[in-house]
């Protein structure tokens, strides 16, 4: 049998990453939606060059920018909810095991 140890409070700092980088996504998406909303931002010369390429480029790009913040916030949530679970998890059996050896 192999020891498992896993340090809840690694797990919890790991976590916190995952969420600032889950913001990070979120500060993207506004701004690829805030291009997206406004195409004066290619400039009055190329806007109307490269518009009709872009924008559906575009608009995948927001959906993918998106669905990727989604999931790196998702991530940083079942990362937290793994750190609390071993806690709790551990915090019983050690309980269980004094309670056992006091009988």
């Amino acid at each position: 049998m192999s020891d498992i140890r896993l340090s809840t409070g690694e797990v919890r700092k790991h976590a916190r990453m995952v969420e600032e980088a889950g913001r990070m996504y979120g500060e993207a998406a506004a701004g690829a939606e805030y291009v997206d909303l406004h195409d004066e931002a290619y400039g009055i010369l190329c806007s109307p060059l490269f518009l009709p390429y872009i924008n559906p480029l575009q608009s995948f790009a927001l959906t993918e920018i998106r669905n990727g913040a989604d999931a790196t916030t998702h991530l940083a949530e079942l990362l937290q909810a793994l750190a609390d679970n071993v806690d709790i998890t551990d915090g019983a059996a050690a309980t269980r095991i004094k309670e056992a050896g006091n009988r």
